[in-house]
């Protein structure tokens, strides 16, 4: 029963066409990685930034819609242990993304390569994960699309503290601090969705402060 409903859960998640894109996604950044890092008139591996950039990105975009069931609801009336069943499912999920792409860098995995490639991974499921408890599954792509956007075109590539940790998406894996903040992103990000679980389609999760009975009335 758990198998067969494993099979079910996946494939309504879109998991067959998650592998596609996953697969296509591990293919481009394998060939641009390798075109650039052959220049002869480009920085070598450093040349590899907009694939470490915009390759774990797009891979992580492809997790979101897979956060949510077409019903929502109907999934949370099945008598199952949700919270988890999504920690195995984005677990495994980053883990494949992770896998995949840090295999188009093996080549000088320090300069752009596999670690970064890796760290980005973390980041941005972090970005999306979070994203859906507030935005819901639909919507959870659109913070992190625009922060890596954003910092790719504007990040100094001047090495600090403080813009490793804001600018994280584009440094080389010795940035300390650029691990550090994609590390809590993640376990910020996805212990939100393990704990909520995707916001409803059409609504934003809000949080209100309960507020203290009235003394005199007893109501709130």
């Amino acid at each position: 029963m758990n198998g067969r409903f494993l099979a079910l859960h996946l494939t309504a998640r879109g998991a067959p066409a998650f592998t596609t894109g996953l697969t296509t996604i591990t293919a481009l950044a394998w060939l641009a990685g390798s075109w650039l890092a052959s220049r002869p008139y480009f920085d070598g591996p450093a040349a590899r930034v907009p694939v470490v950039a915009l390759a774990p990105l797009l891979a992580v975009l492809l997790l979101g819609p897979t956060l949510a069931g077409a019903d929502p609801d109907l999934e949370r009336s099945t008598p199952l242990p949700w919270r988890a069943w999504r920690a195995g499912h984005v677990l495994l999920a980053v883990l494949a993304i992770a896998a995949a792409l840090s295999l188009t860098g093996l080549h000088s995995p320090h300069t752009f390569g596999a670690y970064p490639l890796v760290r980005n991974t973390l980041g941005c499921a972090g970005l999306v994960t979070g994203a859906a408890v507030l935005l819901g599954a639909r919507l959870a792509w659109l913070p992190a699309f625009g922060y890596v956007c954003a910092v790719y075109a504007a990040a100094p590539r001047q090495a600090g503290i403080a813009v490793a940790m804001w600018a994280w998406p584009v440094q080389p894996s010795t940035a300390t601090a650029s691990w550090l903040v994609a590390v809590v992103l993640f376990v910020v990000g996805a212990a939100g969705y393990v704990h909520l679980g995707a916001s409803p389609p059409g609504t934003v999760r809000r949080y209100r402060r309960r507020r203290r009975p009235c003394a005199a009335t007893g109501t709130p």
